[in-house]
C-alpha cells in the first residue's frame, strides 16, 4: 500500500510540476521594501541622523538595502524612510545628499539592527545614467547606475 501511494504521489507531482521557464513568471525586477522619495530643503534639514548607526550599505540594481542599528524595545515596529532633496552638489555628474529618516518612539535601551530596502528610482536625474549618493552617517559614496 506505501508503494503505491508513493508512486502515485511521484506520478502526481510530475505531472503539476513545470520546467523553471513555464513557472518563471516574475519579472528581473527587484522587489524593494520601500520607496524613495524627494522632500523640501526644510523637511530634511530637520531630520536627525544621531539616533541610529548604519553598518552596512549595499546596492542591487535599483535598491539599496541598508543594515542600520538603533536602540529600542522591537525593530519590527520602526518606520524608516529614504530622502533626498533636489539641491544637488555642483560637480557633474550632480550628486545627491542622502539622508535616512528613523522613526522609533520605543524607550528601551536594547539594541537592535534592522536590513531594510529603498527603491531608488524616484532619485534618478534625467540625462544621467550613474548617480552619485552621499549617504549621511555613511562614509562612502554609492554610485547607483540604471
Amino acid at each position: 500500500m506505501k508503494k503505491i501511494f508513493i508512486l502515485n504521489t511521484l506520478i502526481g507531482i510530475l505531472f503539476i510540476s513545470c520546467t523553471k521557464d513555464d513557472c518563471d513568471n516574475s519579472t528581473d525586477e527587484t522587489i524593494c521594501d520601500s520607496i524613495s522619495e524627494i522632500i523640501e530643503q526644510e523637511d530634511f534639514n530637520d531630520i536627525d541622523t544621531s539616533t541610529y548607526v548604519i553598518t552596512q550599505v549595499e546596492l542591487n540594481e535599483h535598491c539599496l538595502s541598508i543594515t542600520m542599528g538603533a536602540s529600542g524595545c522591537n525593530p519590527e515596529f520602526w518606520g524608516l524612510d529614504l530622502y533626498s532633496i533636489d539641491a544637488f552638489f555642483t560637480i557633474f555628474p550632480l550628486q545627491r545628499a542622502v539622508k535616512v529618516n528613523l522613526r522609533n518612539d520605543q524607550l528601551c535601551e536594547a539594541y537592535f539592527e534592522k536590513l531594510i530596502s529603498f527603491d531608488l528610482t524616484p532619485f534618478q536625474i534625467e540625462g544621467q545614467n550613474e548617480l552619485p549618493l552621499n549617504i549621511e552617517s555613511w562614509n562612502e559614496q554609492i554610485i547607483y547606475e540604471y
